[in-house]
């Protein structure tokens, strides 16, 4: 049997079967074979039939497992996309054998509750983001809506916990416009004789009214930006989201530090395995004597560095 999360080689098996089943039986069946054994074991057109739907309804499993386990961009984002495309495929069909039916089922079972709460709504908000994805096709309107919501949710808890340049410039800007143009804007100025006392403060709008003005203002561009990426044209299956938002990230300044953070993460743990299968074979008892910093610099060339 195969471990739980490495069955692709029973695909690949069954494939090289159904392709080589004539040598096979033709092989199975000769004299010499016949001499030796006493009973042969052989696949009946039954067994055949189901091995050739099985490899058929596991095939956008293991073309899933591919793509997540990609090591240039497997973003966190395309977790929705595909278990979206394995349900579909999954769905049931009146035409299912027996054998198809219960796979269906056990590989819906599976999936169904890996996935939910306030993880999955983190899932969203990653696919979401990517510029392939942002349309959610997935989902309905409410659902779309309240995932942008949520994003920008987001976006004003990491300006408050970590206001970005650009938004204490504009809203300073706005402070030294607003508030000071009517009463030190005109200093000196023919107009200043002219222009009416400015109406003064309450102490509630004294000590509170520049904060609300400051987070007013940073929810209508969160909203702005938002709207103006979701009007953005899906890009290609085939593009890098990661390098659409290096070349997009100043057309969307309070976007891009929350897609950082999303996009940080990978979809899979699969690139970090292969970095500990990389240092067992660097790392072997005839050079058990390498220096850690020697290892790591040797890993690090191993998976970054390309021979052409």
């Amino acid at each position: 049997m195969d471990v739980t999360t490495r069955w692709n080689s029973t695909l690949d098996m069954l494939v090289r079967y159904l392709e080589q089943q004539a040598a096979i039986a033709a092989a199975l069946t000769g004299p010499e074979v016949r001499q030796h054994a006493r009973n042969i074991d052989t696949l009946d057109t039954c067994d055949i039939v189901n091995a050739e739907d099985l490899v058929k309804l596991l095939n956008p499993l293991k073309t899933a497992t591919t793509v997540l386990c990609e090591e240039k961009t497997p973003t966190v984002s395309l977790i929705v996309p595909l278990k979206n495309m394995i349900e579909q495929s999954m769905a049931p069909n009146d035409s299912d054998s027996p054998t198809v039916t219960d796979v269906k089922r056990a590989i819906l079972t599976n999936i169904s509750g890996r996935y939910s709460g306030d993880v999955y709504n983190y899932l969203l908000e990653s696919t979401a983001l990517d510029p392939r994805f942002q349309t959610l096709p997935q989902l309905d309107h409410d659902q779309r809506e309240a995932v942008f919501q949520s994003i920008k949710k987001r976006i004003e808890q990491l300006l408050q916990n970590q206001p970005t340049d650009e938004t204490s410039a504009h809203c300073s800007t706005h402070w030294r416009d607003g508030a000071l143009g009517a009463e030190g804007g005109a200093e000196g100025g023919p107009e200043s004789e002219e222009t009416e006392p400015a109406t003064k403060k309450t102490a509630l709008e004294d000590l509170l009214g520049d904060a609300f003005s400051k987070t007013e203002q940073s929810s209508k561009g969160i909203e702005r930006e938002i709207e103006l990426y979701r009007r953005e044209p899906s890009i290609s299956l085939s593009c890098c989201p990661l390098k659409w938002w290096r070349e997009n990230s100043s057309k969307y300044p309070l976007l891009s530090p929350l897609v950082k953070a999303y996009f940080s993460i990978p979809a899979t743990s699969v690139p970090s395995e292969r970095v500990f299968s990389t240092a067992g074979d660097i790392v072997t008892a005839q050079r058990s004597q390498l220096l850690p910093e020697n290892v790591d610099m040797l890993i690090f060339l191993k998976k970054n560095m390309s021979l052409s």
